[in-house]
This record gives structure tokens, C-alpha cells and sequence, in this order.
């Protein structure tokens, strides 16, 4: 059996117990090892240690298997979102949700292993329109989801660019922040949150006050 290690920033399968967990992680580690480039049906089957037949049972051609290389990457983020609550269905819970499952450990070592993958993944993909449709689709349904959280969609759109910002500066290593500075930018993005939060329940608030006293001066004027 193959160890999965734990790795965007998160825990993930533990053991692969089936044939199509271990090709996806022989794959996972000949783009670690050597570069998408080197990618093929018969490396990935090599890594995992089965048949080219048996490779071919699960993935036809290699644009599946990196389909599905890019899909798994997209899972362990929305597994992450769960773990930080946002399906709680609070305001403001998928947002932040968002932001704590963006700016996760990125100096250890799962983390590492995660950006590497994801950068040499998606340098695969980028060329691709086909490939990279799902995770279009992917970032349109947590866009849809930040809008309908119950915050300003500006300020939910502001942090989830922010957050995706991090994100690509880490995968491609272009200027990324040290852990003090990009700690402090985490907590600049909640203080954001929390103030939207208070200002959107201080207006609901003043509505509901103005609609009440509305209905008693109307009942005042017209006495029953």
C-alpha cells in the first residue's frame, strides 16, 4: 500500500485503498519528481506500481488523468472550507470560512507539497481550455456561494481576491509574504469581515426599528 501524506493546505485520505487513489498519487509524485511534462499514462502507472491496462481501466488518456489531478486539488479545498464551518449557515460563515482555508500553514512541509503540486498542476492546465473548465466551474460556484453569504458581495468578492491572491503569489513564488506579514494581512481581512458583519446588523436593526414605528404611527392615524 502507498502512504498518502496529509497536504491547498489541508488532511486529507490517509491510505490509498484503491487502484485509482494510487495512480492519482503515483501521478501527484512524478509531477513532484520530474514536471507535468513528464507525465504519461505509463510513468504514472510505474509510480503506482500497476499495469498500463490497469491504468487504462481508470483514465483512457492522460488529459483525464490530469483532469482528474486538478479536481482532486480542487476537493481538498472545498474539504477544508467544511472543516472551517461554512456550512454553518451563519452570515458571513462561507466567507470566512474562505479566508481561514486560504491563509492555512504555508511553511510546513504538507503545505509545500501542496503548492508544488498545485503550481506544476495547473502550469499543465494553463494552455488548456478544456482542462481547466472545471476549475472555472469550481471558482464560479464559491464565487456564487461568497455573494449569497449574507455580506456586502463587494466585500466578500474583496476577500476572496485577496485570499486567491495569497494563494497564486505562494504557488508561483512571486513575492510572497513572510509568516509575520502575511499573518497580519489575515487579520486585516477578518477585522474587514467583522466590521461588514456589525454594519450590515446595525442596518437591519435601524430597518427594523423605522418599520415598527411606521405601523404605530399608521394605527394612530387610523384608529380601528
Amino acid at each position: 500500500m502507498v502512504t498518502i501524506p496529509s497536504g491547498r493546505y489541508s488532511n486529507y485520505v490517509t491510505r490509498a485503498e484503491d487502484t485509482r487513489e494510487r495512480i492519482l498519487f503515483g501521478a501527484e509524485e512524478v509531477v513532484l519528481r520530474d514536471g507535468v511534462a513528464h507525465l504519461t499514462l505509463e510513468a504514472a502507472a510505474n509510480e503506482a506500481g500497476i499495469s498500463k491496462g490497469g491504468i487504462l481501466y481508470h483514465f483512457g488518456t492522460r488529459a483525464a488523468l490530469v483532469a482528474a489531478m486538478v479536481e482532486r486539488l480542487s476537493s481538498r479545498f472545498d474539504e477544508d472550507l467544511e472543516r472551517e464551518g461554512s456550512g454553518s449557515g451563519q452570515p458571513g460563515a462561507f466567507t470566512r470560512a474562505y479566508l481561514e482555508a486560504s491563509f492555512g500553514p504555508s511553511s510546513d512541509a504538507t503545505g509545500s507539497r501542496e503548492l508544488r503540486l498545485g503550481a506544476a498542476v495547473i502550469a499543465g492546465v494553463a494552455a488548456d481550455n478544456e482542462l481547466l473548465a472545471p476549475l472555472r466551474e469550481r471558482f464560479a460556484a464559491w464565487q456564487h456561494a461568497l455573494v449569497a453569504d449574507g455580506v456586502a458581495p463587494a466585500s466578500a468578492s474583496l476577500i476572496r481576491l485577496a485570499a486567491d491572491g495569497l494563494w497564486f503569489t505562494e504557488l508561483l513564488n512571486l513575492a510572497p509574504l513572510d509568516e509575520e506579514l502575511r499573518s497580519s494581512v489575515r487579520d486585516e481581512l477578518l477585522a474587514h469581515l467583522e466590521a461588514t458583519l456589525r454594519s450590515r446588523k446595525v442596518t437591519a436593526s435601524s430597518k427594523a426599528r423605522d418599520g415598527l414605528a411606521a405601523r404605530r404611527t399608521s394605527g394612530k392615524r387610523n384608529p380601528s
